[in-house]
């Protein structure tokens, strides 16, 4: 039997690797190897690299993650760690990708709900300060599905994030080179998800031809510890399918002589 890929798990805007940890151990129980490597300044905090980071450098240190590697991973990203994991693909450093919750490439979205809240830290992003985020605005957009105890325990864990990075991804400038994306690809997305419209997920979903996963009753924070055996779960059994249909065709192809 041979040996699987090491999996990347990358975590999104005002969170940290901590966050990952139950999707870290459903991935371990199966027997990947397992790197979260934290974004600039999220863990440790360190409001000095968060002032002057942007997207840009997240994505370079998540590409140097990657190519740590000793074989191209399968890279999982939440939110917009997922816009990150689909930038990689594009690069072919991966060899799967799974997106969770995913922000699109280009601005992001605006749904009604998050407007007060974006109206909270437009100030901060449009000066390009690091921001703490609003606990109530982000109970009420993202952990609204989550039992009140599991709420506190994930809403403690969040971190400041960069207004720089932040910015670029208001403006628009996060963009992925679509048809460069070769890798298999399985998008995960609650119905119920008030930060980045089902829609979106959709969106993403048809233009890469990509199997979509609905989680009926559930929001963004679909890498919960409550959730992680539902929905790591629909991830791994989607991968031991790809990664098998993938050795076969190689097989098929045959050695080049």
């Amino acid at each position: 039997m041979s040996r699987k890929p090491p999996v990347v798990l990358i975590h999104g805007a005002c969170s940290q690797p901590a966050h990952f940890e139950a999707w870290r151990e459903q991935f371990s129980k199966a027997g990947y190897r397992v790197v979260v490597p934290p974004l600039p300044g999220h863990a440790p905090v360190e409001r000095d690299v968060l002032r002057t980071t942007g997207f840009v450098r997240y994505v370079e240190a998540m590409r140097e993650a990657v190519r740590g590697c000793d074989e191209p991973p399968i890279v999982v990203g939440h939110s917009m760690g997922a816009l990150i994991a689909r930038m990689l693909a594009a690069e072919r450093l991966t060899a799967a990708i799974v997106l969770v919750s995913p922000l699109p490439g280009g601005r992001v979205p605006a749904p009604a709900a998050a407007i007060p809240y974006f109206a909270f830290v437009a100030p901060f992003v449009l000066a390009g300060r690091p921001f703490r985020p609003w606990p109530s605005a982000i109970r009420r957009l993202a952990l609204h599905d989550l039992p009140r105890a599991e709420q506190d325990a994930v809403a403690a864990g969040f971190v400041p994030e960069s207004g720089r990075a932040y910015r670029d991804l208001v403006f628009g400038r996060a963009r992925v080179k679509r048809r460069a994306v070769r890798c298999p690809m399985l998008v995960l997305h609650g119905h119920a998800d008030r930060l980045v419209p089902f829609a979106v997920a959709q969106g993403i979903a048809d233009k890469h031809a990509a199997p979509l996963i609905a989680i009926p009753g559930h929001g963004h924070w679909l890498i919960a510890p409550s959730l992680a055996d539902q929905v790591a779960r629909h991830a791994l059994t989607w991968l031991d399918e790809a990664l098998s249909e993938k050795k076969d065709g190689i097989r098929s192809r045959g050695q080049p002589e």
